[in-house]
């Protein structure tokens, strides 16, 4: 059997030009404050359902228990993207994002968000797989 090589010009396009292998979303998770409870990530494909955070739709979800300072976790199944991510630091593990008034008492982050602070529309927050980082804001 004979290999034909293909001329270079040609053989570099179709290197440049392969879709990288993607492993997913590898999320890493900054600023969470204590080890109390877990943290809940909603991942969207949609506008409509990360900005009403219909939970029934979104296509990536964990519980992941909460660590002082940095959390890790791995979506290898989201390889298609945008996706946008929401999460909230589920201190008291009620599964629910405590509030007092228009005060938090529990930390959110988003994918995108130039601050921790900001609360980004899906095209904001859009991402493609890969590392994407998200802090959790919380109020004092």
């Amino acid at each position: 059997m004979k290999t034909r090589l293909l001329p270079f010009p040609l053989a570099a396009f179709l290197t440049l030009s392969a879709p990288a292998f993607s492993e997913g979303i590898q999320l890493t998770i900054e600023g969470v404050r204590n080890n109390r409870g877990n943290v809940l990530v909603l991942v969207f494909d949609n506008a409509k359902d990360y900005e009403t955070l219909n939970y029934w739709n979104a296509v990536g979800y964990a519980e992941i228990s909460a660590q002082t300072g940095i959390v890790r976790h791995n979506f290898s199944a989201l390889n298609e993207g945008p996706y946008a991510v929401f999460l909230f630091h589920d201190e008291n593990g009620d599964e629910d994002l405590n509030t007092r008034g228009n005060h938090l008492l529990e930390g959110v982050g988003g994918s995108g968000a130039p601050n921790r602070e900001d609360d980004p529309n899906f095209s904001q927050a859009s991402v493609l797989p890969g590392k994407v980082t998200v802090g959790v804001h919380y109020d004092k």
